[in-house]
C-alpha cells in the first residue's frame, strides 16, 4: 500500500482507546487514588474522591501533566506509584481485535506505539504486548507535550522515516487523526462507537485499509 506515493512500512498505534480499554486508568484515577488520598487522611471515600477530582480540575487534560501518574502521586503525597500500578494490572483489557490485528500485521510492517501516556503508565498498560512493538513513544515522557504535529515529525525521524512511509490509527480526532495529517502520516480515526460514518470502527477494518486479508476477531 502507498501513501502520497510512499509505501507504507510503519504502523503506529495510540494506545488507550485503541489498543487497550480505559479501564485500567480509570479505576486508578478514579478509584485507587480517591481510596489512597482517603486513607491517608482519614476521609470517607467520596469526599477523598471530591478532593482529588478537584485537583485534577486545576490542571485539565490539555496540560502533560494531567497524564503524569508521577506528578499526582507526588503533589497528593501518597507515595509511590510504581508498585499501586502493578498491583492493579490485572483491571487490564485489551479490546478483541487488538492481538489478532498486531499479530497479522507485525510480519509484515514495522509496529509502533505513539501515545500522550507517560512511560510509567504506557509500558505496565502495553506489558502484554510490547513484544510487537520496535518503539514505544511517549510525547509527554520524550518531549513533555501531547501529541502534535511536531511530535509525529519527530517520531519520523525516530524511525529514520518519511512521513509518507507511516500509518498512524487512534482515537482521538485532533492528536491522533489530525496531528498526524498534518504532520503528513497516513492517519487513520478511528470510532468504536460507531458514530463517525467515515472513521475505523475497528482494527480489523485497518487490515483491510492497508490491503490485507480480514481476520476472524
Amino acid at each position: 500500500m502507498k501513501n502520497n506515493g510512499s509505501t507504507i512500512r510503519i504502523v503506529s498505534f495510540d494506545a488507550e482507546g485503541t489498543l487497550a480499554s480505559h479501564a485500567y486508568s480509570r479505576s486508578i484515577w478514579q478509584e485507587v487514588v480517591p481510596a489512597m488520598y482517603g486513607e491517608l487522611h482519614g476521609l470517607a471515600f467520596e469526599e477523598a474522591a471530591e478532593r482529588v477530582f478537584a485537583e485534577y480540575a486545576t490542571i485539565g487534560p490539555g496540560r502533560p501533566e494531567w497524564y503524569d501518574i508521577g506528578y499526582w502521586f507526588r503533589r497528593l503525597g501518597i507515595g509511590d506509584h510504581v508498585p499501586v500500578l502493578e498491583a492493579h494490572r490485572t483491571i487490564i483489557s485489551f479490546y478483541p481485535d487488538a492481538m489478532p490485528v498486531l499479530a497479522a500485521l507485525q510480519e509484515r510492517f514495522v509496529l509502533v506505539v505513539a501515545s500522550s501516556t507517560p512511560e510509567e503508565f504506557l509500558r505496565p498498560l502495553l506489558r502484554d504486548v510490547e513484544g510487537a512493538f520496535v518503539r514505544m513513544f511517549s510525547s509527554t515522557s520524550s518531549l513533555g507535550r501531547l501529541k502534535d504535529e511536531a511530535f509525529y515529525r519527530w517520531l519520523c525521524r525516530e524511525m529514520d522515516a518519511e512521513p509518507g512511509e507511516v500509518v498512524h490509527i487512534g482515537d482521538h480526532l485532533v492528536r491522533d487523526y489530525q496531528s498526524a495529517s498534518l504532520a503528513g502520516l497516513g492517519a487513520l480515526y478511528l470510532d468504536r462507537t460507531g458514530q463517525c460514518c467515515t472513521a475505523l470502527h475497528s482494527l480489523v477494518e485497518l487490515l483491510q485499509h492497508l490491503g490485507l486479508a480480514a481476520i476472524d476477531e
